[in-house]
């Protein structure tokens, strides 16, 4: 008998007007690993989050979802707890609580498990993927990488037969990306756990999954696509042509200085910036790069004034704009035509220049398709576009921008890219940070490495 088996699932969101999923059946023998592909939107986190009753999206649902020849959703919500886990993925999105220690002993804890028995898993767990060091450090000291781990240690405290993961190295770079896969695949074949990931990059899994499915048009497929691993990752050799002479600008107008900055978190032990030097001309496109825990998140929130560094100038010509990395908090309203209007309006925009500004907006952007749909109805990547939309309304002459190729696929990327450069052409100055070194070396005209405190270029 499988493990898992859909039949025939089909969904609507509460408040969508089409069927995300449509049909879709397949199954998963014990100990399996399956890598789900597809476009930006296509309904992959849909779909896995249908295959956890604890987070399923609200809204007509059709079909079949069976583990072990049982109902996923009449068994009792402990039980199904036990049985399948999620790895969102956003990092953030699963944080719970303010140490490491405390959020592997969350779940277990909401079970119900003795104490004993909790310190037992703690020890294993922790142990097993190599992160005692990190049991008494505060979560919000860790980087997106190393809470990604968190997350997936976090799920395996449970001991479920099935985890799900929504494209998990998303907020990875190269080698926390290997890291994090051996682990996956170690937690696959030597716990014997039935491994499902949406990814963007399935080459990634090459040689680790026994089978690949594609999302298209609401309906899943066996992809008939040979998958080949990755060609070796030349970060370095990729950072040198984005700065060679003929990629930058020219310009001596800047638009972002930093001198000397320097920054400690309250009561850290150790500057996260260590007299950070760097100087950005306007009308540029630059990148910056670095490993997880470099400090790049803490760059940006030291420009856009979130954080104060305690030594140092940072000098901003310009009205900066900022996209986090959880886009979604930048919006309070059910869909982006409603929330970009009601920002508008807000900051003075007269009545009778707001539709033709949005629809302007969102064609550059490529929303336009997106404007009236319920943002619980996007995908991470639509999501991600919409937020870059809402930027633009702002006015800003400089961007920001948090890791914002996350949940893009290629065709979303390339867009992403030329839109960057549009930009550049219009005067102003786009800055991001990200650990997608090919897609730097296709959008920027500039790039450094945030290694050791200070910026390397």
């Amino acid at each position: 008998m499988e493990k898992l088996l859909v039949d025939n699932l089909s969904f609507r969101y509460a408040l969508g007007d089409r069927e995300v999923l449509k049909n879709a059946s397949f199954s998963m023998e014990k100990g399996g690993m399956a890598v789900v592909c597809g476009a930006s939107g296509s309904g992959k986190t849909t779909l896995l989050k249908l295959l956890c009753p604890a987070i399923a999206p609200k809204g007509e649902r059709t079909g079949s979802v069976t583990v072990d020849g049982r109902d996923i959703y009449a068994i009792p919500a402990h039980e199904a707890a036990s049985m399948v886990a999620y790895v969102a993925q956003n990092p953030e999105a699963q944080i719970v609580t303010d140490t490491a220690y405390g959020e592997l002993a969350f779940g277990p804890e909401n079970l119900g498990i003795k104490p004993e028995e909790i310190r037992r898993r703690i020890a294993w767990t922790a142990s097993y993927f190599g992160i005692e060091e990190w049991l008494d450090k505060k979560t919000q000291e860790l980087s997106g990488g190393q809470k990604q781990i968190l997350n997936l240690a976090s799920a395996i405290m449970m001991k479920p037969e099935i985890i799900l993961l929504d494209e998990p190295t998303t907020y990875l770079d190269p080698v926390m990306t290997s890291r994090f896969i051996s682990m996956l695949q170690s937690v696959n074949r030597e716990l014997g756990t039935t491994v499902i990931v949406a990814e963007h990059r399935p080459e990634l899994f090459a040689g680790k999954a026994d089978r690949y499915l594609t999302v298209e048009d609401g309906e899943v497929r066996e992809s008939a696509e040979e998958i080949v691993p990755p060609e070796p990752d030349m970060f370095y050799e990729r950072l040198f042509a984005v700065n060679e002479p003929e990629r930058r600008t020219g310009k001596t107008d800047r638009a972002l200085k930093c001198t000397d900055v320097r920054f400690r978190f309250r009561g850290g032990d150790r500057d996260v910036l260590k007299g950070l030097n760097v100087d950005i001309p306007k009308s540029s496109v630059y990148a910056l790069l670095g490993s997880n825990g470099a400090g790049k998140t803490t760059f940006l929130k030291c420009v856009t004034g979130e954080l104060k560094p305690y030594r140092g100038k940072i000098e901003l010509t310009g009205k900066a704009a900022a996209l986090p990395q959880n886009p979604i908090s930048m919006f309070i309203e059910e869909t982006p035509r409603k929330d970009f209007r009601n920002y508008l309006v807000l900051t003075g925009c007269p009545i009778k220049d707001i539709s033709s500004r949005i629809e302007a907006v969102a064609e550059k952007t490529g929303t336009a398709a997106l404007l009236d749909r319920n943002f619980l109805d996007l995908s991470g990547g639509e999501t991600e576009m919409c937020a870059v939309a809402k930027l633009m309304l702002t006015g800003a002459e400089i961007m920001l921008l948090d890791e914002p190729t996350k949940g893009l696929d290629t065709v979303s990327k390339k867009r992403l890219a030329e839109f960057f450069d549009d930009l550049s052409k219009q005067s102003m100055t786009v800055i991001f940070v990200t650990h997608d070194a090919e897609f730097a070396r296709e959008a920027a005209t500039g790039a450094g490495v945030l290694s050791g405190g200070v910026v390397l270029e």
